[in-house]
């Protein structure tokens, strides 16, 4: 794919700058990309302020358990109250707890956020509805970029496409949802920070809870 002139003056200023030492540009802060976020048009609950989190992703060390705690504490940083799935239901067979949809009901969430990985590849496009989206070049520049400054840990330019939807607790429709690409597919919980800074913050955006995430620390 040919990069535009903007992408190409894009990648060639970032690299200066890293090769300069510039501050200003950190690879670290950029290693998830929301490309693009899908809404409900006749949704119009208005934001969010409880969320129930359901993580498919698994990290070590922690597990799913682990991401769930990432996404309730940056979702509490925002102003909305979590519940994590782990919390409240019972992975051990001695001692069976609620199912999924009884949780969600004790919960008294708004919605249900689900999030998972959908695959692992260089590239990926997107479909929602009938409008189709897929990396752009600038993405893709970036993606490049990351290559020539020595991240060459083994699997760091595989992208991890992970899917992240938010659902109606009362009625389980699903109202918005985005597509977010971690370019640390070989360690995923080395992005965690990242993905739910930027995750929560496309929820924000999109006034799905009341307010932006507070940065990381």
């Amino acid at each position: 794919m040919k990069l535009t002139r903007l992408a190409a003056f894009c990648t060639l200023a970032v690299a200066s700058a890293l090769a300069a030492g510039c501050a200003s540009v950190s690879l670290e802060s950029q290693k998830t990309r929301v490309e693009t976020t899908w809404k409900d048009p006749r949704y119009a609950g208005g934001p969010m302020r409880k969320m129930f989190v359901v993580s498919l992703i698994k990290i070590e060390p922690g597990g799913r358990n682990a991401v769930e705690d990432a996404i309730a504490a940056r979702l509490e940083s925002a102003g909305v109250t979590a519940v994590t799935s782990h919390a409240v239901m019972s992975d051990d067979p001695d001692k069976p707890g609620p199912s999924l949809a009884e949780a969600i009901k004790a919960s008294g969430a708004d919605g249900v956020l689900l999030v998972q990985v959908k695959s692992v590849g260089s590239k990926e496009p997107y479909t929602v509805g009938e409008t189709v989206t897929s990396l752009s070049p600038d993405t893709l520049a970036y993606y490049n970029t990351l290559k020539r400054e020595g991240w060459n840990q083994a699997g760091d330019y595989k992208v991890a496409h992970i899917v992240s939807e938010l659902f109606l607790s009362s009625m389980g429709r699903q109202v918005w949802t985005a597509f977010t690409n971690s370019y640390d597919a070989s360690n995923l919980a080395r992005n965690i920070p990242d993905y739910t800074l930027k995750l929560v913050a496309a929820m924000a955006k999109d006034r799905m809870i009341p307010a932006p995430p507070k940065p990381a620390s």
